[in-house]
């Protein structure tokens, strides 16, 4: 790795919504066209087994920021505001000389109303994200810094439901556009066809937007974080968030891209006869009854059947537009001389079920098409080029690496009298995760000491359970809180994950042990912050 003594690094991140993992050329997919992400994982490091911290935005994204588990931040669903007194990655890189900026969705804060308020009383600085707040005008501009951003252009809401700076946009630019955003039950009208049955469906809805791709959110966050390569300070290291919202749901690619893909070519998803045999009760509840739970509400999956190769052409077609998009704003970085300056990251918050084992969006399931997500480091000249990792990593090691990479310490909360010392010289870090940096500078695996696994979590408040997750090479182990169910399956054997080993009695050592580490890695990252500075 070249000598970054003198000089920080730029970094540029673009983020992606809930993407399935399979979905990219790199990756092996059959069809999906993604030559500009491709090139990120051949001039970098792909990290092959990430996986999200747990398999919703909110959460997802407050770990990103934090290098918290959900237990840490307390962001424990949707919904649940991220404490702006916790310390940040982009924070600790603000207070260090760097210019922070973001172009897209952020999502620390809720986007839907609180359930039982009137949202015309609340005050705009306690829900700074809440689309409802930004379209009747009552909040202009987020407050600054935001969670350590110094500067954003931020977009809330997804589709034809977006908000926020990019709504004042087309208001004040091209007011004429306006006509593509209404309410579900007028989705006909903003349609370039009649839509199918499917556009009814929460968190599944699909049909082809008639909006122009020059006007559209994923165009104009290019947009904006070009014009911040374009005009940022010299003078300083900077970081950019470049944060997509695509290809999350509604499934409705403009014009240009919803046609590119034809349905009839769609592969079948990972699924077998008679699963739901051996799965917790709630699979087969979610696919055949109205249930509500984090991802759905109260809609049978099994409604999605006859749509769902056109829903997956209609997310191939998404991931398509976001590829272009990340092209975009390369092409801008190469224009400004920064690439070799500047570290390129390419991430998810978490995947998509993508009809695996009859689940779509997100939710109460554990499947690698939900939890695994895409991680790319790209650093030419000082970062192995096109290796892959394919161990499992974790999102909490996301915001130590950076920082790693950057020279900058990880934040601790203050405590007075400032600038006050742990008591104990052996307290553990602040922050749970690893900086993956070792692996990226190519130091060589034989001297790492990696724990190799992964910790997901989720608190389902609509089932009344906690789920909690431990991927190792080779298992995956999921156990649901107050319940004798789970899940464990033998990823080497079963990576399409179609057989459930829990209650099988040859298996029962190794579920025994897994529990053990699964143990083990929970109390290990439990939140350590604030440091202990006396003995009493």
């Amino acid at each position: 790795m070249k000598d970054r003594k003198n000089k920080k690094p730029n970094f540029l991140i673009f983020i992606t919504d809930q993407f399935n993992p399979r979905y990219l050329g790199y990756a092996g997919h059959p069809l999906v066209k993604t030559p500009n992400i491709d090139r990120i994982a051949h001039e970098g490091v792909n990290f092959s087994r990430m996986y999200t911290s747990e398999p919703l935005c909110m959460p997802a994204r407050a770990t990103m920021f934090t290098g918290l588990t959900p237990r840490g931040h307390r962001v424990r669903m949707n919904g649940i505001p991220l404490d702006n007194s916790i310390p940040t990655f982009t924070e600790a890189l603000l207070k260090n000389g760097y210019n922070t900026y973001s172009a897209g969705k952020i999502h620390l804060s809720p986007n839907v109303t609180p359930k039982g308020i009137d949202p015309y009383t609340i005050d705009p600085n306690d829900a700074p994200e809440l689309n409802i707040l930004w379209k009747n005008g009552k909040i202009k501009s987020l407050p600054l810094p935001y969670y350590g951003l110094e500067s954003t252009n931020c977009t809330t809401g997804h589709g034809f439901g977006t908000a926020g700076d990019y709504l004042n946009w087309l208001r004040n630019e091209h007011p004429s556009a306006l006509k593509y955003f209404t309410e579900k039950s007028s989705l006909e009208t903003i349609a370039l066809e009649k839509p199918s049955g499917v556009f009814k469906l929460f968190n599944r809805n699909s049909f082809k937007w008639a909006l122009p791709l020059e006007l559209h959110p994923a165009h104009w966050i290019a947009d904006r974080t070009i014009d911040f390569l374009n005009s940022r300070s010299k003078n300083k290291p900077f970081l950019a968030m470049c944060s997509f919202q695509e290809p999350h749901p509604p499934f409705s690619p403009p014009a240009s891209y919803c046609s590119r893909y034809k349905p009839e070519d769609m592969p079948e998803p990972y699924r077998r006869e008679g699963e739901y045999d051996n799965l917790p009760p709630h699979f087969y509840k979610m696919y055949h009854e109205s249930i509500i739970t984090s991802g759905n509400k109260a809609e049978p999956m099994s409604l999605t059947e006859p749509y769902k190769r056109e829903i997956t052409a209609h997310y191939l077609g998404l991931i398509e537009m976001v590829d272009d998009q990340v092209g975009r704003v390369m092409e801008s970085l190469y224009a400004n001389n920064m690439q070799d300056d500047t570290v390129v990251i390419f991430i998810a918050d978490h995947g998509e079920a993508m009809g695996d084992h009859g689940m779509w969006g997100k939710g109460p399931y554990h499947f690698d098409s939900v939890i695994r997500v895409p991680f790319l480091v790209s650093y030419p000249g000082h970062f192995a080029q096109g290796k892959v990792y394919n161990a499992p990593a974790e999102m909490i090691d996301f915001a130590p690496t950076i920082l790693d990479i950057a020279g900058v310490p990880i934040p601790e909360y203050v405590l007075p009298p400032a600038p006050a010392k742990a008591e104990a010289d052996n307290a553990p870090s602040a922050w749970p995760g690893k900086s993956l940096l070792p692996i990226l500078a190519e130091q060589g695996l034989k001297k790492i000491s990696f724990e190799e696994t992964a910790l997901v979590e989720m608190d389902e408040d609509y089932l009344n359970f906690k789920m909690r997750t431990l991927v190792t090479k080779r298992y995956r182990l999921t156990v649901y809180s107050g319940k004798e169910y789970g899940e464990l399956f033998d990823l080497q054997e079963d990576p399409k994950e179609l057989w459930n080993l829990w209650s099988k009695p040859d298996y029962r050592n190794i579920k025994r042990d897994l529990l053990i580490q699964l143990l083990d890695k929970i109390i290990k990252t439990d939140i350590s912050i604030p440091k202990q500075t006396s003995r009493a």
